[in-house]
């Protein structure tokens, strides 16, 4: 069952109710633990999305939409009538879904447009515990499953596995396009390259390997997830994905090749965002952060 977003009173007062405890939390955080605005903007940020993990709890934007699906944790072979389920939130529409198509044909640019949702949904599940079966995506791309299972091939000859319930057996490190596009990186693709391999916009793929960057600069300075979370202002979980990805990658000759291009666009972010705390009165963050510089 697919439940879309909704602009009802419950969920308007719902809205409203969350928005007015996070404006109290970050006041609490500057006046009361004495943190900088910036700081404590990005605090509530991940406290969101920590209490707002669970499907159940947060609320779906413009686009997304619930579904419930198989748990990752399920095996092969068990009836589906015995299975765990999860719930989801997917985002079936994004505004940057009909950028940068290749195709010069209608008919191939549906298939692109469609390809790229294939590819994002099929990771949102997996990322939040679940896995969609070819039949959940027909229905939730309104095609018909044999489309599903020649978009699915046609991604695999790029070496992109789509997590769904059948090809987990064949899911491993760097089978997602979001890892796909940190592996060409490190082997000299740039991102013109990396977005025509993977068949999404320029604007992902920058987006991803900008935070690649950013989250290994940290972590080779020492910093935990949570910090470089709060630096950065990501999920623990995408932090976890993007070290996971720099910890298979680290000892290869093509990434070394990459650490002064990783070295330059971390350190600038760092200090413009460091930049911003020295114009407010120091506190334990600040302190913490530069301690272990």
């Amino acid at each position: 069952m697919i439940k879309s977003s909704t602009s009802s009173y419950e969920n308007q007062d719902r809205r409203s109710l969350i928005k007015n405890i996070s404006s109290k939390m970050k006041n609490l955080a500057v006046h009361g633990a004495g943190l900088s605005k910036w700081e404590a903007d990005v605090l509530v940020e991940v406290i969101e999305e920590v209490y707002f993990t669970e499907p159940g709890l947060r609320e779906i934007c413009e686009g997304q939409v619930k579904r419930n699906c198989i748990a990752c944790s399920e095996g092969p072979g068990k009836e589906l009538k015995d299975c765990e389920l999860v719930t989801v939130i997917l985002t079936l529409f994004e505004k940057n879904d009909s950028l940068d198509l290749s195709s010069q044909t209608n008919e191939g640019r549906s298939i692109e447009m469609r390809q790229r949702r294939l590819m994002r949904i099929a990771s949102e599940a997996k990322d939040q515990g679940g896995l969609l079966s070819q039949e959940d995506l027909s229905e939730l791309l309104m095609c018909d499953v044999r489309t599903i299972r020649r978009d699915v091939q046609a991604l695999k000859k790029k070496r992109i596995v789509i997590p769904t319930r059948g090809t987990i057996k064949d899911i491993g490190p760097g089978v997602t396009h979001r890892e796909i596009a940190v592996r060409l990186w490190i082997e000299g693709k740039e991102p013109v390259a990396i977005k025509s391999h993977i068949n999404h916009h320029i604007k992902s793929v920058e987006n991803y390997l900008e935070k690649f960057k950013r989250v290994v600069y940290l972590r080779r300075k020492g910093f935990n997830d949570f910090e470089i979370a709060l630096t950065i202002g990501i999920s623990k979980k995408a932090v976890s994905v993007y070290s996971d990805l720099y910890n298979q990658h680290k000892n290869k000759m093509l990434f070394k090749m990459r650490l002064e291009e990783i070295e330059l666009i971390g350190s600038e972010y760092y200090n413009s965002q460091d930049e911003k705390k020295r114009t407010l009165p120091p506190n334990t963050f600040i302190k913490k952060e530069r301690r272990m510089r």
